[in-house]
């Protein structure tokens, strides 16, 4: 009898054994700190790693960071080398060499500034393909370029330049993303896009906000900057909960459903 039931323990911690090792989050591991380079124009430090969660703060291509930890899903804790924030980013996102320090305008035409700011005087009008080299950047995601024409140093939004020369590419990093008819929640909504749904960038308005083609409809709209990524996301990112409307108190509690960024 005691035999049987030391059987039935050991089958029961036999079952037991995949649920437990399950639920276990990936295991994260120190490495020795070495330099990274962000390759992306624009991506994001997070404050776990996925892409659900928070943002710690916006990193751009160049950008430097001391490699902290590792984990076993393709993450990396990295500290930024230009302020001294720490953040996850996804290996695929980083390079072991420097990033080229010359970009390509993606935008139809955007004007370079004297200032990191959309109010600034215009010093030159930059038009797609024009070559730029970078000098510095400043903590809102503007960079300070040099054109290869002309000579002309001054600001100019890195939303709006490449690695590459031709057409800029974002897919959308959430479930649901509104495509609106111009760049505010205020305006109607032209057409919905999916998670990794791809998006050619023709322009850029202030407070963050992206004029962009749907290259499944055609459609030409704007979706707000922060939902579209580089490169195509492993998994959708949350939209941040300020966004998020309450249900009146009197109303019946209604299934909640996926919510759509902006």
């Amino acid at each position: 009898m005691a035999l049987r039931h030391y059987a039935k323990g050991l089958l029961l911690v036999l079952l037991l054994l995949p649920l437990l090792s399950a639920c276990q989050q990936p295991s994260t591991y120190p490495v020795t700190p070495t330099y990274n380079y962000v390759m992306p124009t624009t991506t994001y430090l997070r404050d776990c790693p996925g892409y659900e969660c928070g943002i710690v703060t916006a990193v751009y291509s160049g950008d430097r960071v001391v490699v902290l930890d590792r984990n076993d899903y393709g993450w990396a804790r990295v500290q930024l080398d230009r302020t001294g924030a720490i953040g996850w980013i996804s290996n695929d996102l980083l390079s072991y060499t420097p990033v080229p320090a010359s970009f390509y305008v993606a935008l139809t035409s955007v004007y370079m500034r004297d200032c990191a700011d959309y109010n600034c005087r215009a010093v030159e009008l930059l038009h797609r393909g024009d070559r730029v080299d970078k000098i510095d950047q400043d903590y809102r995601g503007w960079w300070r370029v040099r054109s290869f024409r002309t000579g002309t140093s001054g600001w100019i939004p890195a939303a709006a330049l490449s690695t590459r020369p031709g057409p800029p590419y974002n897919y959308v990093n959430v479930s649901s993303l509104a495509l609106r008819s111009g760049p505010s929640t205020s305006n109607r909504i032209l057409t919905t896009l999916s998670l990794n749904q791809q998006v050619e960038v023709l322009g850029s308005g202030s407070g963050g906000w992206l004029q962009v083609r749907d290259m499944r409809t055609n459609t030409i709209g704007w979706a707000y900057g922060r939902y579209l990524e580089s490169f195509p996301v492993s998994y959708p990112r949350s939209a941040p909960s300020h966004h998020k409307k309450s249900a009146p108190q009197q109303e019946t509690p209604k299934t909640p459903s996926q919510p759509r960024a902006m």
